[in-house]
C-alpha cells in the first residue's frame, strides 16, 4: 500500500512540476516543443493568432490527459484489477499521444512563421541549449556521486 501511495504522490509531483515548467515557458506549455528563443522572435499577435486557432482543441486534449491520469490514479489506489489498470494506462497513453500530436502541429505552424535567418538562429540556439543541458546534467550527477553515502554521521559534526 505504501508503494501505491508513493506512486500516486510521485505522479502528482510530476504533474505539478510539469505544469509549473509549462507555465514558466509561457502559453501554458504549448511552447514546450520549441526553444524559448522562438517566443522572443515572434510578435504577441503572431503567437496569439497561432494558439487561438487551436485553443479549444488544446484545452480538450489537456483535459483528456488530466482525466485519464486521475482515473488511473484512482483505480491504482483503490486496488482495481490489473486489466482495469492496463486499460487506464492505455487510455492515458492515447490521450498523451493525441496531445503531443496537436502540440507538434502547433509547433510546425508557429515555426513556419520564422524567416530562414531566424530558423538558422534557432538551430544554433538549440544546439547550444542542448549542450548546456547535457553539461548541467553531468555536473548534477557528479555532485550527487560526490555526496552519495557520505551523509552518515553528518549530524555528529
Amino acid at each position: 500500500m505504501k508503494r501505491i501511495l508513493g506512486l500516486v504522490a510521485f505522479s502528482w509531483m510530476a504533474l505539478l512540476v510539469t505544469a509549473g515548467t509549462g507555465l514558466a515557458e509561457g502559453h501554458h506549455g504549448h511552447g514546450g516543443l520549441m526553444p524559448p528563443i522562438v517566443w522572443k522572435m515572434m510578435s504577441p499577435d503572431q503567437i496569439k493568432s497561432a494558439i487561438s486557432a487551436d485553443k479549444t482543441n488544446l484545452k480538450n486534449l489537456h483535459m483528456a490527459v488530466w482525466n485519464a491520469r486521475n482515473q488511473l490514479t484512482l483505480d491504482l489506489v483503490s486496488g482495481k484489477d490489473s486489466s482495469v489498470i492496463t486499460a487506464d494506462q492505455t487510455a492515458l497513453e492515447t490521450a498523451q499521444n493525441n496531445l503531443l500530436a496537436e502540440k507538434v502541429k502547433l509547433a510546425q505552424t508557429i515555426l513556419a512563421n520564422l524567416s530562414s535567418f531566424q530558423r538558422s538562429q534557432v538551430t544554433q540556439f538549440v544546439a547550444k541549449w542542448q549542450a548546456m543541458q547535457q553539461q548541467q546534467r553531468q555536473q548534477r550527477e557528479a555532485l550527487f556521486q560526490q555526496f552519495n553515502g557520505n551523509t552518515a554521521g553528518a549530524s555528529d559534526q
